[in-house]
């Protein structure tokens, strides 16, 4: 019975080897894959590329770098050249509208700023006129006047604020003083016990609290008072230049002012007009322009299809055409993607030899966990009557012929399994047991029907990396 424990032991131990080697290699393999698949990525992107420049490189050189590849690329190249005339000739259009426009604007500037001029010299006559004017130099003194007050008294209401927003906080800070001010202490507000009377007087003398109080009250009402007193100041700011303007406003009216006025307004409103036009007609060109670049880097829809069947036939050429090709053009820039396609052709091959190599070594492996499993089977069905044998009542009245016949034919399969596997023993080396406490668990519910199977027929297992079928590169498992 040992000995059968024994050989099911080391039958598990192998299968583990191989099932972490079999998903070593179906790691490997997926990394692969997706290697390939980002290199054949790269490949449609460098052919797309190359078909661009050599379609821009047939406009300029014989049909055959990439006109003779496809029967209808000619005309389509030749109808998109007619195309990109067409749109560099609509864009000159706008163009030379849009200088038209831009002129406009500038005789329309040109307008404004002498109706301006006239304008402010009319003014600066009236002012003349006026400041020898005894009463409209009265209504200016008051007007300077009113301006200076409100002056003084907002940089006083500022400097006040800055002083309270520098000193309030030590004053707040101060435990016994805000506790003091809060009770009104030292106002007809305050009221308290006797005791407590004679506490907060001690308080009081002891943070100084009648001179403090007097300070943080200027600290905190001042801001506020002036503030207020500004207000009313720009207020009569407000109120001595309107007599002001009235009587600037009627000497200009007497003066012909009026139609200045109107002269000025007018041309103002033309050079907003002007402007916006020529801001509408800026979109247009870009627009325009943004179609052009689309058109010449072959982004349309057209120009894609074209790239598309173009980079198509390329990807089927021989890589010494694809090199007689780009060595005619003059630009140097398809050399290189070429030499990346190659680059990166080369190790699509290396990749697809690797894969195939995992396959077939997957498959030797497929094999030997199959055998290991009938084995394992072979074993666990032999300790399952033996174990039924030794519970019976007439075990020990059985013919011992019997037993040992069945020890002798177990250790045989044994033997014969371990010898079988030679090859396969230097592929198991220094992998992990995964798995084989799984196998062993599932072993003794179905000894019956095992022990009944593992004559002829051979077990087909599940899905996984161990459970059959053939692996397909590219395609995953």
């Amino acid at each position: 019975m040992r000995d059968l424990n024994d050989a099911i032991a080391d039958v598990e131990t192998d299968i583990g080897q191989v099932q972490a080697q079999l998903a070593a290699r179906g790691d490997q393999c997926r990394e692969l894959i997706k290697e390939q698949e980002a290199l054949h990525g790269r490949v449609r992107d460098d052919f797309n590329a190359l078909a661009r420049l050599q379609a821009e490189a047939a406009n300029d050189a014989p049909p055959m770098l990439a006109r003779d590849l496809l029967q209808q690329s000619s005309a389509d190249l030749q109808r998109r050249d007619r195309k990109a005339a067409v749109l560099d000739d609509e864009l000159q259009a706008l163009l030379d509208i849009e200088q038209s426009l831009q002129q406009r604007s500038q005789e329309a500037v040109a307008a404004r700023d002498a109706a301006g001029g006239r304008w402010q010299a009319l003014q600066d006559q009236v002012d003349t006129t006026l400041e020898a004017e005894p009463t409209y130099r009265a209504l200016q003194d008051d007007l300077q006047l009113a301006v200076a007050r409100a002056d003084t008294v907002e940089r006083m209401a500022s400097s006040a604020q800055s002083e309270h927003d520098a000193k309030a906080g030590a004053y707040q800070a101060d435990p016994i003083f805000m506790y003091l001010h809060r009770r009104s202490y030292g106002s007809t507000a305050y009221r308290g016990w006797p005791l407590v009377r004679t506490v907060d007087g001690w308080l009081a003398e002891l943070c100084g609290f009648d001179r403090a109080r007097r300070e943080y009250a200027t600290l905190v009402e001042l801001p506020p008072y002036l503030q207020e007193h500004a207000r009313r100041a720009r207020d009569d700011v407000e109120a001595a230049r309107q007599p002001v303007q009235q009587a600037r406003d009627a000497a200009l009216a007497r003066a012909g002012g009026d139609p200045l006025r109107q002269q000025l307004q007018t041309a103002q409103g033309a050079v907003a007009q002007a402007l916006l036009a020529e801001q509408l007609h800026r979109q247009t060109v870009d627009a325009k322009q943004a179609q052009i670049d689309g058109f010449r880097s072959w982004t349309d829809a057209e120009g894609s299809a074209l790239l598309t069947a173009l980079a198509r036939t390329l990807s089927a050429k021989s890589m010494d055409d694809l090199y007689r090709r780009v060595a005619a053009t003059a630009s140097g820039e398809d050399d290189a993607v070429l030499e990346h396609i190659h680059r990166s052709r080369l190790r699509l091959g290396e990749i697809d030899g690797m894969v195939g190599e995992h396959t077939r070594e997957m498959a030797v492996l497929k094999k030997r966990l199959d055998s290991l499993q009938a084995a394992r089977r072979s074993y666990q069905a032999a300790a399952d009557i033996e174990r039924r044998a030794y519970e019976a009542p007439s075990y020990r009245a059985a013919a011992p012929a019997t037993v040992a016949a069945s020890f002798f034919s177990t250790t045989s399969s044994r033997s014969t399994t371990r010898s079988s596997g030679g090859l396969f023993d230097l592929l198991s080396g220094g992998s992990s047991r995964s798995g084989s406490g799984s196998s062993s668990s599932s072993s003794s519910s179905s000894s019956s029907s095992s022990s009944s199977s593992s004559s002829g027929s051979s077990f087909h297992s599940g899905g996984g990396i161990s459970g059959g079928g053939d692996f397909k590169t590219g395609g995953g498992f």
